[in-house]
């Protein structure tokens, strides 16, 4: 069984997991956000208390897995989907007894209690439920959509990552962690919008982070994330992305620039990236819709 000390799960899992003959296939962060996925062989790992809630999304195998939280032990089946929740700050030690391939998302506890504060949820009334095996399928398909993003070996978009774990942070506070209740959210007013929408296409090219756009109007990252997709009905980081594609699209149609040149011109940090995520949002390859444009 490996043993995770605290930083190892940040700074030294890549090596400990060599150690132990398992893979570590992703690892970003940022703003109190960890992505990890693992390849796993049959066998266990332990650690100390983390500052950190734990999300781990099985993504291949059915392992029957036993929990060991604080000397309270546990053993079921998790399927293909199926989702655990770990608290912070408890010491954990975990076997499993097949191959599996699972994505592990890290929350920061500063930053749960922060978003706890901002949708209702007293400090002292913070102690969440711990399921081993739970269909949760916002989770699911939020970081699915993060590991997507990853495609191609590119990093994760700050304002990307910032979004979606804030976006998954409040919900397992609503869902796990008592009966916090979210005000009814207001959608920005037009002139602060038009603040955002022009930031952002002024800085299309460019990794901007959540805090960034979030202070342009003076708000919490939290309450601005909310009141964005109260306004344009999608988060803003899927905003974002469909404004490079937009922009890619008049470029592969209108000039004679290199995918690549192009890939790079609307913000995409490599053209694996750029063709991946161009052909989940239209259904074809950068090339193919170049050729259709100019039939």
């Amino acid at each position: 069984m490996v043993a995770f000390p605290v930083d190892s799960v940040f700074s030294g899992s890549e090596l400990a997991a060599r150690k132990a003959g398992q893979s570590l296939t992703l690892n970003v962060s940022h703003d109190g956000i960890r992505l990890q996925r693992y390849n796993l062989e049959p066998g266990g790992w332990q650690h100390e208390p983390l500052d950190l809630l734990r999300v781990a999304v099985q993504d291949s195998g059915t392992p029957r897995l036993e929990r060991v939280i604080e000397g309270k032990r546990e053993r079921q089946l998790r399927p293909i989907g199926k989702i655990s929740v770990s608290p912070a700050y408890t010491s954990q030690r975990w076997t499993w007894d097949c191959d599996i391939a699972v994505t592990l998302l890290f929350v920061r506890q500063a930053l749960v209690e922060e978003i706890a504060s901002e949708i209702g949820v007293p400090r002292q009334r913070l102690c969440f439920k711990t399921p081993l095996v739970a269909e949760d399928n916002l989770i699911r398909h939020a970081v699915a959509e993060l590991v997507a993003e990853c495609a191609g070996g590119s990093n994760l978009s700050r304002l990307l990552i910032g979004a979606a774990g804030r976006h998954i942070a409040t919900h397992l506070v609503a869902r796990y962690a008592g009966s916090g209740r979210e005000s009814k959210q207001l959608a920005l007013p037009d002139r602060k919008l038009k603040r955002v929408l022009d930031f952002i296409e002024e800085n299309i090219v460019h990794d901007v982070g959540l805090e960034e756009v979030s202070a342009i109007v003076g708000m919490t990252p939290h309450y601005f994330c909310r009141a964005f997709r109260k306004s344009v009905g999608v988060p803003p980081y899927r905003y974002l992305l469909a404004r490079r594609i937009e922009r890619s699209k008049k470029l592969l149609a209108a000039t004679e620039k290199s995918v690549v040149e192009i890939a790079l011109d609307v913000g995409f940090s490599s053209h694996a990236h750029f063709g991946s995520t161009f052909r989940r949002a239209t259904g074809c390859t950068p090339s193919e819709y170049r050729n259709r444009s100019r039939l």
